[in-house]
């Protein structure tokens, strides 16, 4: 609103300022005002609404309250335009800098700090997230500002966190990434043809599937020609956890799994699945205590 407000006014003093023998912004209107019977010209115009904006324009601002991230102080103010709902904008004791936005005050803090080991919360799939948080000093009503960080981004909540780590992740593995792509353009990047294999459809009938065969990796292609999964065996890794790790040792990486039991098809395996964006991962083993020899990623 602020920003808008002051854009409007600068644009409206840059139209004035270039109107030849147009009086100065400030000057009154008074006599040289149109009458009720005649028609304001544009200069005429514009002046009222610049006069109308200013009128409009009232600001008011007070200290609410003094707040800590680590040693450092920042001040806090309550900020009332034209009677509307206060807004809470801050001020770096030592940078003087203004934030309009708490998540913008702690992310700046975070990306200037030279130490950022303080911060560290967690480490997912190899990744570090951190966390960041102003409290109010002094104050017989606390409140408190956080954030979530990751590769210098905000974040609402370590989950959220975690599903960027995700993400990133996705879109850099060399396998993962392959999900959800052309058959063309997987055949481009493994540099491997496609095959055509017989296959049977639910209802008992013969049928034809695309595959690529990699070692100890199978790209399954659904009918529009997209990979829609990907099956892995041995020693492959994918997000963060390898093939042979038992069934505990994914859930300590990738924490509590969407599901975990014996798998609905195959009485002799089990599975541990995982849902995220856009795929799932499913992790199987012959028992529930024993390592995993295979995994499925499926595009959702």
């Amino acid at each position: 609103m602020r920003k808008a407000l002051l854009a409007t006014l600068i644009g409206i003093t840059m139209l004035l300022t270039g109107c030849g023998g147009s009086k100065g912004v400030d000057s009154p209107i008074g006599a040289t005002s149109p009458t009720h019977s005649s028609t304001l010209s544009q200069e005429e115009a514009l002046r009222v609404l610049y006069q109308e904006l200013l009128a409009k324009t009232e600001h008011t601002v007070a200290f609410l309250k003094e707040a800590k991230v680590g040693d450092q102080t920042i001040y806090a103010f309550q900020h009332m335009v034209n009677g509307r709902a206060p807004v809470v904008d801050f001020v770096h004791s030592k940078t003087g800098k203004v934030y309009y936005d708490s998540v913008e005050l702690l992310l700046d803090i975070f990306i200037n700090s030279e130490d950022k080991e303080p911060y560290k919360v967690a480490s997912y799939i190899n990744k570090d997230i951190y966390y960041l948080e102003m409290k109010s000093v002094n104050d017989p009503e606390p409140t408190t500002w956080s954030t979530y960080v990751f590769n210098e981004d905000a974040y609402t909540s370590a989950e959220e966190a975690k599903k960027a780590v995700v993400k990133v992740y996705a879109e850099n593995h060399p396998t993962l990434s392959l999900l959800g792509k052309p058959l063309a353009e997987v055949e481009k990047i493994t540099k491997v043809e496609s095959q055509k294999v017989p296959v049977e459809t639910e209802e008992g009938g013969a049928a034809e599937a695309t595959q690529i065969n990699l070692d100890n990796t199978l790209i399954l292609f659904n009918n529009e020609a997209i990979s829609s999964e990907i099956f892995l065996e041995g020693q492959q890794e994918i997000l963060g956890v390898k093939i042979g790790e038992a069934f505990n040792e994914v859930s300590d990486k990738l924490g509590m799994p969407d599901s975990f039991g014996q798998d609905s098809e195959f009485e002799d395996i089990y599975t541990m699945r995982y849902l995220f964006d856009g795929f799932q991962i499913e992790f199987y083993g012959e028992d529930k205590d024993a390592n995993t020899i295979s995994a499925l990623i499926k595009k959702l």
